[in-house]
Formats: structure tokens, C-alpha cells, sequence
């Protein structure tokens, strides 16, 4: 096996002309549509934001990816243009606020904020209205299967009277119609939030339309016909505001800056994060999408109140006779609220099942089932690993509820940084405490649109008598670590898990990470000194575990050394890293440092990347690539050759919850864990970082000029395909069956 293996690095390790003689030509539909090239970059890295937008950019073709169930391409289309949204309302904000102070600060590619505002625009942009035409062109395809999006002309008067008798039901006492004047505020309309607006002859009238409203009803008969709510309120409007003439009617949404506000210090964390989700709700407006039915006269009025715009500006394009659309921050689609679209398959899939992919469900992990799901004499036995999505999350469930109601167990102590409302991690948390066990809950309530979830678990676990602490202001908390401690024979012996996921069952479903159980002492020893670091701010160094933000980016450099040593010496040298994002610039040029030294670097980084790969004399043997398929790709694996060419037997193999991120390296908590175990080596180097590498069905690799190319399938590999198969027909990790036939099949 890993005289095969080194074959298929050896071929991954080509140069980068081989690669590109793969790469496809650009595929039809998303990609026909003209958008801003934009290159953001100094001689050595790339612009962080436009590679994010690059990342946006890959989601949205796979929409056009006929490979895929249309079912699935609509949803990819809803997944980026929600993405694309938050890039606003977090990215575009950020930059707003920084290009106002015009501070001089210039980011690590030689771009200020205002330049990077400017051309993350154009970019952004252009590709919200890609996204709409791309829409149009999924909307044809439905139609071909009798899903459809009917126009008022062409509903009949069976389906007038029965879209009249649907408002009144359900639409009519849940909106408010606001007049706008000094004795009448304009209401507030949260972000990513929709409201219809009435331009009458004795002014504008504002029906904010809330969340909990379908965004499409469809219509009854046969078929599948929908109509956006936005277009019944049409209808209807004089149900509301009856004896009026109505000028014009239209549909906006809005973004608004979503960062908390992190001016006012507090020593209660809790307290800081609820003034901020507060303060959050009065956040400036950065984005104003508005129908193509809304006039320019209601597109002023919004402007105005909205405080996008002051009165002279207005006045200003009036008296030139300029539409607002072409501002920086507002735009025209025929579509408001293109995320919604994943509503219509929700309603229709029941009757089109071979529009989806196809249902998969996630095998329990053998080594537990071995031991008839004790957690603790299977750990007793050898170190575990579980790949999610591919294998369940039910095995770190089971190991919680297990260790709750074990009478040797005496604490529990967990990292939460995003979970389930409806957690079941946090009801064996709960059971533990209220079984007289010590329980420890370290919360990070400043995770990104899940404050508020996290704010009510944690009172809800403190309730139970769980010891919860809020971390340390100024350091996010995003490792993800549980560790139990049992008695056995007099002894306190510790039982890790440790993994790259959250502990959030729903999106163990969708994202791809390693999920780790051990019985190791020093990797448990090391676990508690994080959390006595995250409960006392006292700093002691682990013996095994690298953690941040002390340790982590000293040993990652220390071990791009060894490889450069290694290739100095003459002996074989190789690093591969699978995460999301690289953006340090320093790691970018110990990397760059390791190329031109003689180390092959392959990287395989989902979203962001600053690094520039393929420049003779600059990073000539650094291959970047990026897989976007059916589930998120989120694991974070570290493998370095030690001399010899990447294999399982030798590899000195990690995995972590840090990306390559100066944030993550010097601003959070995060851990990376060395792989001892042959069994869990296995399943990292032979495993995921091969079948990563030999993908070629999802896979787009990044030139020197920040383009991305799909690479035109030659073996008809798709690694996330691979996962499903091989734990279906057993344990990840035991390819005896699987692995020499796909590895033989074109190697």
C-alpha cells in the first residue's frame, strides 16, 4: 500500500504544467457570464477578500454543474448567494468602517481599505447578478418539470380568489403597515431582512415582512406553482391599506454591518456579548437590494431613512437624472432574496426524489461497534477515529451520555463553540451534572450567529448545576475538546476526544472532519491544561498537543524547518495541509522558504488562500487546490514526510481546529494533535489526504494569476463519492477491498 501511495504522491508532485494540461475548459452557464477580473495582489500574496469571493465564485458554479440533480444546483445557487450576503454584512462592513477612519493601515498585499472596498465591490457585484441570471436559467430547467413561477397575468380567477382567501389567512394579521412621518418612525428591519413598500399618492407606506412568512406559496392544481410572497402582498395591498391610489410597489432587503460592537469593555463576557447582539439591530445598513418593480422615487425615500445616503446626495443624482442602482451599495434584481430558493425544493422534493443526491446515512464507527458501543473499553483497546460526514456523530453523543451516567466517572469538561438548539451534547452535560458529577462547560458566545443560542444553552446548563465559564475577552475559544475523567483501580485515568468539527450533530452532517477518541494520558494531561488555561489564564506548556496562541505557530514552523532540512540534505521532502483557509502571511513564507528549498508543498485550502503557488523562484513547487462538492470540507490535517516520502508507516501525521489564519493562530484557542496510532495514521495519510489529492471530479487548482481551474476529470475520482463507499462496505481505514481497486484503476 504505501509503495502505491508514493506513486500517487510522486504523480501529485508533478510540475505545474502536467497539472494544467488537465485543467477543463471553463464550463457553460455561470461561467458565460462576463465578470470583473481582478487580480488584488502584490508580487508575493493575494488579496484575502477577493479570495474569498473566488471561494463564493466556486460554490456558485456548481449550480451550472449539470453532473449534479437539479434539486441540488438550485441549492448551491441559495448557498451562495447567501454566503455572498454575509460577505457584506461582515467583510464589506469591516471594510466600510476601516476605510472611513482612513487609518493608513495597508493589508499584507499592498491594499488599503478603500482600494480593497473598490474592488471587492466591482467583484461582488458583478456576481450578485450572475447569481439572478443564473436563477432565470434554473427556473427554465423547472419549468421543463412543471415547477413553475407563474406571472399575475397569467393566474386565473380560481387562483385569485384562492391566493385572496391564503392572504387573509395567513398573511393579513401578521403584517403592519407603517406610515413614515415625524410622529411615525421608520421601522426597524433586521438584516438579510424583506419588507414591501407602497408609494401612494399621499406618501410611502412600509409593510415589513417578517421571517416566519413563506417566502413562495404555492399555488394548488396540478403541478408545482409558485408565487413570492412579495407579489401576493401586490395583490392584495388594499386589504391593508384600503381606499388608496397606488403610484408603485416594490420589494427591498437589506444588509447591515453584522460584527458586534466591541467598543464598550466589560469584565462579564455574557454581558459584552448581549450589549453587543443589542447594538447589532441598530447597525449600519451596508447593502440595499431593491426589485426591479420599485421606483426610483421609493428607492430615494428608503435610501434616506436608512441613512445610506444624505438628502444632497439624493438631490444630487435627481437633478442629474441618475438612478441609485448604480451606487455603490444599492442594486436593482429580479429577485429579492435569492437565498429563499431553497423553500421551493423543500415544498416540491417529496414528488421528485431523483432531484436530490442521493440519501446517505453515516455508519457507525466499527471500532466502537466492536465493543458493543462501550466508549471506554473500545478507548482501552486502541485510539478511534470517526470521519464525519461519512461515519456518525452519534459516537461522541454516546460517549457523553455514557460517561454521564458511568458511576466511575467523576468530571466532564467541554469546549462549545457552536451546537444545536436542541442539543443532545448539552442534555448529557445536564444528566452528568445532575448525577453529582463535576461539569465544566467553557462557552464561546462570540461565535458568528450563534450568540444567542449559546447565551440561552449556557443559562440553561448553569440552571443544572454546570460550572459554565465564558472564556477569556480578547481570545475566542474554537478548539474542540471534551475530556472525562474515570476512576479505575484508585486511579484517575482521562479520556479524550479531541476534532476539527463543532459539536453540532446537524452540521456533522454536512461538513467533513476528523473526530478523535483517546486514552492517551499525555495527550489527556495536556487536554486539562487548556482548560485550566481557559479558566485561570495560566499558561503551562503540553507535552504532545501544540496550542494556541502560544504554541502552535512556533511548532508548525519548527517542523517546515525539519522538511527544509530534510531537502537540503538531500533526502526527500514533502508537506501536504488540508484546511480551510490560509491567509498569515508569515506561514505563507516559511512555505514559499520550504518550496525554492526543495520541499513539495501540496495544499488543499477550501476557501481563502493568499499564497501565490507555481512562481519560478518564488513557490515553484506549491500546488493549491480547493474541492467543493456535496458536503462542506472542513477538516484541518498536517502531514509532513520526515525525510521520506509521505507514507502512513513514517508521516508525522495532525489534525486541528486551527486554520492557517493569523486570527486563529494568535487571537484563539485552538489545538493540534500528533497521530500515534497506526490505525488513525492510516485513515489521515492513506485515507483523506490521498483520496483529497486524487480527486479530480470537484477539484479546481489555483495558478499564479488567482484563477481557479476545474480540473477536467481523467480517472472520474470524486473523494467525497470514495468516503461513502468505502465506510459502507467498511471501518474507514481498511482499504484491503476498496482502496487497491480505486488506487489501481488509472494510478
Amino acid at each position: 500500500m504505501s509503495e502505491i501511495f508514493s506513486k500517487l504522491w510522486r504523480r501529485m508532485a508533478r510540475p505545474s504544467s502536467a497539472v494544467q494540461a488537465q485543467v477543463a475548459p471553463p464550463p457553460r452557464g455561470v461561467a458565460d457570464v462576463p465578470l470583473v477580473p481582478l487580480k488584488g495582489t502584490s508580487d508575493r500574496l493575494f488579496n484575502r477578500e477577493i479570495s474569498d469571493l473566488l471561494f463564493i465564485e466556486r460554490v456558485m458554479e456548481e449550480s451550472a454543474n449539470e453532473k449534479h440533480p437539479l434539486f441540488e444546483r438550485v441549492r448551491f445557487l441559495s448557498i451562495a448567494a447567501d454566503v455572498l450576503d454575509q460577505f457584506y454584512a461582515v467583510r464589506v462592513a469591516k471594510l466600510r468602517r476601516s476605510a472611513a477612519k482612513n487609518d493608513g493601515y495597508m493589508t499584507p498585499d499592498g491594499m488599503t481599505a478603500a482600494q480593497q472596498l473598490k474592488a471587492v465591490t466591482s467583484k461582488a457585484n458583478a456576481m450578485m447578478h450572475v447569481q439572478q441570471q443564473q436563477w432565470v436559467s434554473l427556473r427554465r430547467e423547472l419549468a421543463e418539470h412543471d415547477i413553475t413561477f407563474p406571472t399575475v397575468a397569467e393566474l386565473s380567477d380560481e387562483d385569485l380568489e384562492w391566493l385572496r382567501h391564503y392572504f387573509r389567512s395567513h398573511f393579513l394579521h401578521v403584517l403592519t403597515p407603517f406610515t413614515i412621518d415625524e410622529e411615525h418612525p421608520f421601522p426597524f428591519i433586521a438584516s438579510g431582512g424583506m419588507c414591501a413598500i407602497l408609494d401612494l399618492n399621499d406618501g410611502h407606506i412600509l409593510l415589513p415582512m417578517p421571517s416566519r412568512l413563506p417566502r413562495f406559496v404555492k399555488l394548488p392544481g396540478s403541478g408545482y406553482r409558485f408565487l413570492p410572497s412579495g407579489l401576493m402582498i401586490r395583490l392584495f395591498w388594499r386589504e391593508l391599506v384600503p381606499g388608496e391610489v397606488l403610484k408603485s410597489f416594490g420589494v427591498f432587503q437589506i444588509l447591515r454591518d453584522n460584527d458586534l460592537a466591541r467598543e464598550e469593555m466589560n469584565d462579564d463576557l455574557r454581558a459584552k456579548v448581549e450589549t453587543g447582539l443589542r447594538l447589532r439591530h441598530k447597525a449600519n445598513v451596508i447593502r440595499l437590494k431593491v426589485a426591479e418593480t420599485m421606483s426610483e422615487e421609493s428607492i430615494r425615500f428608503v435610501a434616506e431613512h436608512l441613512g445610506m445616503l444624505t438628502r444632497q446626495e439624493i438631490q444630487f443624482a435627481q437633478n442629474r437624472n441618475e438612478s441609485l442602482t448604480g451606487s455603490e451599495f444599492i442594486m436593482s434584481a429580479p429577485l429579492v432574496g435569492l437565498s429563499g430558493i431553497s423553500q421551493v425544493i423543500d415544498v416540491a422534493g417529496s414528488d421528485y426524489p431523483g432531484f436530490f443526491f442521493p440519501p446517505y446515512r453515516p455508519r457507525y464507527p466499527r471500532q466502537l461497534d466492536k465493543f458493543d458501543n462501550d466508549c471506554f473499553k473500545a478507548m482501552q483497546h486502541s485510539d478511534i477515529v470517526a470521519h464525519w460526514p461519512y461515519e456518525s456523530f452519534d459516537s461522541v453523543i454516546r460517549f457523553l451520555e455514557q460517561a454521564a451516567k458511568d458511576p466511575d466517572v467523576v468530571s466532564i469538561k467541554q469546549t462549545l463553540y457552536r451546537t444545536s438548539d436542541e442539543s443532545p451534547i448539552v442534555e448529557a452535560m445536564i444528566t452528568a451534572a445532575e448525577n453529582g458529577k463535576t461539569v465544566l462547560a467553557v462557552v464561546e458566545l462570540e461565535a458568528r450567529d450563534n450568540e444567542q443560542s449559546n447565551i440561552q444553552l449556557a443559562r440553561k446548563m448553569e440552571t443544572a448545576g454546570v460550572q459554565i465559564v465564558y472564556g477569556i475577552i480578547g481570545l475566542k475559544i474554537r478548539c474542540k475538546a471534551t475530556l472525562v475523567v474515570r476512576m479505575e483501580d484508585g486511579e484517575a485515568i482521562t479520556y479524550t476526544h479531541l476534532g476539527t468539527g463543532n459539536y453540532h450533530p446537524r452540521n456533522a452532517k454536512m461538513y467533513t472532519d476528523v473526530s478523535f477518541f483517546t486514552r492517551d494520558q499525555a495527550i489527556g494531561h495536556d487536554t486539562h491544561l487548556v482548560f485550566s488555561y481557559l479558566t485561570s489564564e495560566k499558561v503551562q506548556q503540553p507535552t504532545k498537543l501544540a496550542v494556541a496562541p502560544y504554541f502552535l505557530r512556533s511548532r508548525l514552523n519548527g517542523l517546515i524547518d525539519r522538511e527544509v532540512a530534510h531537502a537540503r540534505a538531500g533526502r526527500p521532502a514533502h508537506i501536504c495541509i488540508k484546511v480551510n483557509s490560509l491567509t498569515d502571511p508569515d506561514i505563507t513564507e516559511k512555505l514559499y522558504e520550504a518550496s525554492e528549498a526543495g520541499v513539495q508543498v501540496d495544499l488543499i485550502i477550501r476557501r481563502h488562500c493568499v499564497l501565490r503557488p507555481g512562481v519560478p523562484g518564488m513557490s515553484s513547487r506549491i500546488r493549491v487546490r480547493s474541492i467543493v462538492g456535496r458536503f462542506l470540507e472542513h477538516s484541518r490535517v498536517y502531514l509532513f514526510g520526515g525525510g521520506q516520502q509521505i507514507q502512513a508507516e513514517t508521516a508525522e501525521a495532525y489534525f486541528g481546529s486551527a486554520d492557517l489564519m493569523e486570527r486563529n493562530l494568535d487571537e484563539r484557542a485552538e489545538i493540534l494533535v500528533p497521530v500515534e496510532d497506526p490505525y488513525v495514521r492510516r485513515v489521515l495519510v492513506d485515507g483523506i489526504m490521498h483520496a483529497n489529492l486524487r480527486d479530480d471530479e470537484q477539484s479546481w487548482v489555483l495558478d499564479a494569476d488567482n484563477v481557479y481551474h476545474r480540473l477536467e476529470p481523467v480517472e472520474g475520482f470524486s473523494a467525497q463519492r470514495y468516503f461513502m463507499q468505502s465506510v459502507d462496505q467498511g471501518a474507514l481505514g481498511e482499504f484491503s477491498s476498496v482502496m487497491p481497486r480505486l488506487l489501481n484503476s488509472g494510478t
